[in-house]
């Protein structure tokens, strides 16, 4: 039977996925196109100054240690107001399985509520930026037209760097087929991009190839497959995030509750794992490095390091559990 803080989690990945996509809209509908265009044009006679990159990557924003717009995009929604209140909500609930009620408006858990939503948003910030960033640079120097290399960077807003760079590659070779008026080899295109793009990626590529490509057939197939590969990525980090924030909103009510004496001293924690044929070795091998459980102040070790709280990796479903030690 799943409990109320675990159904809690999971409505939580949809809301949290919802918020994250709609930021990120909001960063892409104001992103000026127009005027990155402009610079890479200018950037085309001579290969790109300093002062241009400069130039770009302000535009962009990606001038700073992180993507700004997006930063300012998720503060701005409700993935802050939501995590927030989640995180409340969850320390509550952890509270009451131990029969303690908990100010969630006391400065500790206020804290580990920010540092909670902070670590969430850095996360998914740094990577986007890792993947503005390195795509501005290849856009540079790329193939086909300014405004086609404007539009890449705007469509690697909120994928991973790797998923840019896959998307990159199709790029390439779409373009190239346009360079060379379809006239491409298109199985050492295909060749070269291994690697870098997926089977289905591959799949897509060959077939805009033997139907012959258009830059505005080019353009769309980038446009839909940028827009499934963010809708994985944010999936998959919604649900990573919500499970985090849980367990660290958990292990925070049950601190509280030791605190004023619901729990006793020698409390543990121990990991349990989903316990089926989709377990990692490396979360399975947890809840033995840890059998006699851990005190609530103490990591869990794990063959990856110390780990305060799950999930170990992302997808992972393990989750802490209390008992006392006999």
């Amino acid at each position: 039977m799943i409990g109320p803080i675990y159904q809690l989690t999971i409505r939580q990945e949809a809301d949290i996925a919802d918020a994250i996509d709609a930021a990120i809209d909001d960063v892409i509908a104001t992103f000026d196109s127009v005027a990155i265009t402009a610079i890479l044009d200018n950037a085309d006679d001579d290969g790109p100054s300093d002062h241009e990159r400069d130039q770009l990557a302000l535009m962009v924003g990606t001038d700073g240690a992180e993507y700004q717009p997006l930063t300012n995009a998720l503060d701005a929604s409700t993935v802050t107001s939501g995590l927030a209140s989640f995180f409340a909500a969850i320390v509550a609930l952890a509270a009451a399985q131990v029969h303690h009620i908990a100010n969630t408006n006391a400065s500790d858990v206020v804290l580990a509520r920010d540092n909670a939503v902070r670590s969430f948003h850095a996360a998914f910030v740094n990577e986007s930026t890792i993947a503005i960033r390195q795509t501005t640079e290849r856009m540079l120097n790329a193939i086909g037209p300014a405004d086609t290399r404007a539009a890449q960077i705007r469509r690697v807003i909120g994928l991973s760097s790797l998923q840019a760079r896959s998307l990159d590659a199709m790029r390439q070779q779409l373009h190239t087929a346009i360079a060379t008026g379809n006239k491409a080899d298109q199985e050492t295109m295909l060749s070269f991009a291994r690697g870098h793009v997926s089977g289905a990626q591959q799949r897509m590529v060959a077939k805009a190839l033997r139907d012959g490509v258009t830059i505005a057939t080019a353009e769309a197939i980038l446009d839909r497959h940028a827009k499934a590969m963010r809708n994985v990525r944010i999936k998959a980090f919604a649900g990573n995030g919500a499970h985090q924030i849980a367990e660290i909103a958990k292990l925070t009510g049950w601190q509280i509750a030791q605190r004023f004496g619901a729990l006793p001293a020698n409390q543990r924690r121990y990991w349990q794992t989903a316990g089926d044929e989709r377990v990692r070795l490396a979360h399975s091998q947890v809840p033995e490095m840890n059998r006699k459980g851990v005190p609530l102040n103490q990591p869990f070790a794990t063959p990856l390091g110390p780990c305060f709280t799950p999930p170990l990796e992302h997808g992972c479903r393990c989750k802490a559990v209390l008992r006392i030690e006999p």
